[in-house]
């Protein structure tokens, strides 16, 4: 494999790291931003033919993006969870000063 390849291996898999890392300090907007980096390299990568020898390279690679990113999804899970309850608490909260305020004006 060509140094630019394996460079760009290399740089798939810390973008991997990185999103993990953004997942885990909840930094959403960090993370899809280097998600987006990561496609964008992605579609590039792939575009080219890779030769039998590569293959194995890429696969382990495959292998660990794809365990990498099990644990992102279940921590961007957890963190759409954690943000629609405090919406719904700040709704709530909402409601209770429209109640107020539609009360105190009588």
């Amino acid at each position: 494999m060509d140094s630019l390849r394996q460079n760009q291996l290399r740089q798939l898999l810390a973008l991997t790291e990185g999103i993990l890392q953004d997942a885990k300090q909840k930094e959403w907007e960090s993370m899809m931003e280097k998600e987006q980096a990561r496609r964008t390299l992605m579609e590039e990568f792939f575009q080219q033919e890779s030769t039998i020898q590569e293959t194995v390279q890429i696969e382990e690679v495959a292998r660990q993006i794809m365990s990498l990113d099990k644990k992102i999804i279940a921590m961007a899970e957890a963190g759409k969870l954690e943000i629609l309850k405090k919406m719904r608490n700040l709704s709530a909260g909402q409601n209770a000063v429209d109640a107020y305020t539609a009360n105190s004006s009588r």
